[in-house]
């Protein structure tokens, strides 16, 4: 069994935290639903599909708690904070958006497994700008 080093605890900011979850959870977390939902619809394998339903629920209600986490720091955090965390989400939506962009999926799994096109993947990021914005 490899060690494992776990640095010890450093107290965070609220702003920083809620930065964090706000690039993983909202915007991340977020498009993660998205594409196992897409996945789960679209599989041509049916075990890929029946797998990937609950795992897409799943997915989904972490990304519920990311935005509920957001909604409360809103009222908790000054303005120039909450300008910050929206400045950091705008930011990895688009380093989301050069991501999804540059990478060509395998047409079996494309096919098979339901991993979404390109040009598929970047709609479903569309519809997530309008949350993020």
């Amino acid at each position: 069994m490899p060690e494992v080093d776990i640095h010890p605890f450093q107290p965070r900011s609220l702003e920083a935290m809620v930065t964090e979850n706000a690039v993983e959870g909202c915007v991340r977390e977020t498009f993660g639903a998205l594409v196992t939902a897409w996945q789960a619809r679209t599989a041509g394998d049916a075990k890929v599909r029946r797998a990937l339903g609950p795992i897409s629920r799943d997915e989904l209600r972490h990304a519920e708690l990311a935005w509920a986490i957001d909604a409360w720091a809103a009222e908790h955090l000054p303005p120039s904070s909450r300008e910050r965390v929206l400045q950091a989400r705008r930011e990895a939506l688009r380093t989301l958006k050069h991501e999804v962009g540059s990478q060509v999926p395998p047409v079996q799994l494309v096919r098979e497994a339901g991993v979404p096109t390109r040009e598929q993947a970047l709609h479903l990021l569309h519809g997530l700008t309008v949350l993020v914005a």
